[in-house]
């Protein structure tokens, strides 16, 4: 397995860092990769190629995905809807640009421009229904279901 330089929601697929195997609850997951540390929590492929989340400090695991491919696709489709963003570019200005925008702003020229929740909430609906055309059981429940809660809640 090639080692990624996508780490989309701190999922690394690497193989070098990490234990070969690992059993829980009395199966042996292959290590595919992390989350974030190698030491927290790993990604494992279990003998019928569905993928896992496994924390070796609790012993615990939660399913993914149904398989690899599956997982690099919600990866990918992670990473494409961060890549899109609601909101402009910073913008730079001199000390002087900003006393006339202020002037400007205190005069009532320029509004506050309000805020496009609704794009966001298209673009969650949008990666809600591509993640269920992939592999709808990890869209609705497991490792992702917490990921996607917090997408709605706006933490990520």
């Amino acid at each position: 397995m090639n080692v990624s330089n996508e780490a989309a929601l701190g999922v690394v697929l690497d193989t070098t860092t990490v234990p070969a195997e690992v059993t829980v609850d009395g199966e042996r997951l292959s290590v595919i990769g992390y989350v974030w540390e190698p030491t927290t929590e790993l990604v494992g492929l279990d003998s019928a190629g569905a993928v896992w989340s496994y924390s070796p400090d609790r012993g615990s695991r939660a399913p993914m995905n149904s398989s690899v491919a599956a997982l690099r696709r919600f990866l990918d489709s992670f990473g494409e809807f961060f890549a899109t963003t609601d909101d402009p570019p910073p913008a730079t200005y001199t000390a002087e640009q900003m006393a006339e925008k202020l002037a400007a702003f205190r005069r009532g020229e320029i509004k506050p421009a309000a805020g496009k929740r609704e794009d966001r909430k298209a673009r969650i609906k949008q990666l809600k229904e591509t993640l269920r055309e992939i592999d709808e059981p990890a869209a609705e429940a497991g490792w992702w279901s917490l990921i996607l809660e917090q997408v709605d809640d706006g933490i990520l």
